[in-house]
């Protein structure tokens, strides 16, 4: 019961942090992709202001040159024609001041027109709007100059004239005060709060109108306080025209009310510590979830894929045969194996053998180095280990040396009988020495199954045989045994040490889903049939001890690849 609730501890611990280190990568993630958008953001904001900033600078200067341009062009008009010129100037005043009061409204913007373009459109409207008014001032103030040359009945004609445009605004005012009060009287709740309603719309326009009126009567009245003075006393020396300075400040101005009000929500967030803290967990907390549920759930669906649907095909492709003429034979000396084996050397043979694994040697014998297991395959002896192996010879009679594993307990020593004709697969990292004819490498073949299934699910692409005659001289975890494999026999792929070259190899699924999901079994056993011929391995798989952390998936990959080579 105690390691049951101490293997759910662990699992719930192991799945917290993961999760936990989960949420900690996205934030971090979620961090620098803001502030690099915010960047971004900020830079194509900057690069818009400017080019509108050119822009309207560019049309301003454009409007002011035309505005000058028509000045000059009345510097020797008539009365007439100013005044002619002054009253076209009014009316377009009046149609861009409207114009601007409905670009004002939302309308626009709403409809999908943005923001930076709505105020450009502003910002034209007033730049005209000021040119018209200062091109007025001075086409006034010249007609006043031109007005002053003439006699006083003229002055007097045109102070009555002024006096009735201003008479004639003020009583169009007033009766646009009066439509708009009877018009609020009957519908007081549509003309306040009907927002979209005809009543509403038309008591806005109302206003405008009055506003408008209000101001061409001021102006009216400003022309007739000026023509009076004149009538009563000289006239004044005409006013230069006024320079005109564009001023685009109005851009900022327009968005600053909404960046304060940005700032002030921003610092009331910022100072709300569970904000602070709950708002992004909360934000990528499904997205952890996710990718947790992922995680957990992606080796069961790789091992349900291998079990259910890859094992079961290649249980259906035929088996791999490499060398199908050669003979199947293969006989453990003694008939089993032994903590530490006796090999007799005479004068026509040889021992090649790791030098950890001679426990004794006679002293008769002759013994130097041999630096590869044989020179035609050099990285496969080096990655195997048979390299810088001790050569034993003996020149007159035998002599017996004793091999033993004395570096690890659980390994026990095996001698094989290879016969003339016969030819064993196997991975070289079991083998221990070879006890072969004087002169003559034991011969190694390399076959290739590219195109097989079997040897894709192994990941054993290559296949190394060693051919006879030879004894080899091989390890195996609590011994090795031969047994034959004529009627088909199925081994774990971790105990296999080799089998005879020709008969058949493929690969058998474990027998139960759930000891394989636990990680109790491997997916795949080794299956041999075809006989006659046998097949070895060892009694245990070996217990290999991996370093921990990233030594053990180096380990890992390495080890996968030299299966790949067959090593």
């Amino acid at each position: 019961m105690t390691s049951l609730a101490a293997a759910i501890a662990r699992f719930v611990l192991r799945h917290l942090l993961s999760f936990a280190l989960i949420c900690a990568v996205l934030l971090l993630g979620r961090w620098g992709w803001a502030e690099w958008q915010a960047h971004q953001a900020s830079r194509a904001e900057l690069a818009q202001l400017a080019a509108a900033d050119q822009r309207i600078a560019h049309e301003v200067d454009a409007l002011a040159a035309a505005s000058r341009g028509r000045v000059a062009g009345l510097a020797a008009a008539s009365l007439d024609a100013l005044g002619a010129r002054i009253e076209a100037l009014d009316q377009e005043t009046r149609r861009l001041q409207i114009e601007r009061q409905r670009a004002s409204a939302l309308g626009p913007v709403l409809r999908g027109q943005p923001i930076l373009d709505h105020q450009l459109a502003g910002m034209r409207l007033d730049a005209q709007i000021h040119l018209l008014q200062a091109e007025r001032k001075h086409l006034q103030a010249l007609r006043l100059r031109l007005l002053a040359t003439q006699s006083g009945q003229a002055r007097r004609a045109e102070l009555e004239r002024l006096r009735l445009v201003h008479e004639g605004l003020y009583t169009q005012w007033q009766a646009a005060r009066r439509e708009r009060e009877a018009l609020e009287q009957g519908q007081p709740l549509a003309c306040r709060l009907g927002l979209g309603t005809a009543e509403y719309r038309q008591c806005t326009e109302l206003r405008a109108l009055q506003a408008r009126l209000l101001e061409d009567n001021r102006r009216a009245q400003a022309d007739y306080q000026r023509q009076l003075g004149l009538v009563q006393q000289a006239a004044p020396p005409l006013p230069p025209l006024a320079a005109f300075s564009p001023d685009l400040v109005e851009v900022q101005a327009v968005l600053a009310p909404l960046r304060a009000r940005q700032a002030e929500l921003q610092a009331l967030r910022e100072g709300n510590w569970f904000a602070r803290l709950s708002g992004p967990v909360l934000e990528v907390m499904p997205t952890a979830l996710l990718i947790l549920l992922g995680a957990m759930l992606t080796p069961l669906a790789i091992k349900l894929l291998f079990y259910f649907v890859l094992a079961p095909l290649a249980a259906r492709r035929p088996p791999v045969q490499l060398l199908p003429g050669t003979l199947g034979e293969v006989a453990l000396e003694s008939g089993h194996a032994a903590v530490s084996r006796e090999v007799v050397v005479d004068a026509g043979h040889e021992l090649l053998v790791q030098p950890d694994f001679l426990q004794s040697a006679a002293t008769a014998g002759r013994t130097d180095t041999c630096w590869l297991l044989n020179p035609r395959y050099p990285l496969t002896s080096l990655a195997s280990g048979m390299v810088a192996l001790t050569r034993i010879r003996s020149d007159g009679a035998p002599a017996t040396y004793v091999i033993s594993a004395t570096q690890d307990a659980h390994s026990e020593v095996g001698v094989l009988v290879l016969p003339a004709g016969a030819a064993l697969v196997m991975q070289p990292h079991n083998l221990v020495g070879v006890l072969q004819p004087r002169g003559v490498p034991v011969r190694i073949s390399s076959h290739w199954r590219l195109g097989s299934l079997h040897a894709w699910l192994t990941l054993q692409l290559r296949y190394l045989a060693f051919h006879g005659p030879a004894r080899l001289v091989v390890q195996g975890c609590r011994g090795v045994r031969v047994e034959p494999a004529d009627a088909g026999r199925a081994i774990s792929q971790a105990a296999t040490i080799g089998f005879n070259a020709n008969l058949g190899y493929s690969t058998r699924r474990c027998e139960t889903f759930i000891a394989y999901l636990r990680g109790k079994q491997a997916l795949l056993n080794d299956s041999f049939a075809g006989g006659p011929g046998f097949y070895v391995y060892e009694e245990l798989p070996h217990p290999r001890k991996h370093p921990g952390g990233p030594g053990r998936w180096l380990e890992g990959f390495g080890d996968s690849v030299l299966k790949v080579f067959g090593i």
